[in-house]
């Protein structure tokens, strides 16, 4: 089995994304979001019982469409 370092893989998957063209805005990440729209009603329940958790813990929520 071949060892890497995170930070040798994460530089040759930056390096890869820049050679792609790829960029890191915050329109890029929200466009390759799920749109939530083929979602189950318990994971719409799911997603908003975890989104209200982490308002009361006192945490920024993790973008979710549901």
């Amino acid at each position: 089995m071949k060892t890497i370092r995170l930070e040798d893989l994460l530089a040759r998957v930056d390096a890869r994304k820049k050679a792609l063209g790829m960029t890191d805005t915050p329109a890029g990440v929200e466009a390759l979001r799920n749109s939530g729209l083929n979602r189950t009603p318990e994971k719409r329940e799911l997603l908003r019982r975890v989104e209200q958790r982490a308002i009361e813990a006192g945490v920024k929520p993790v973008p979710a469409h549901y």
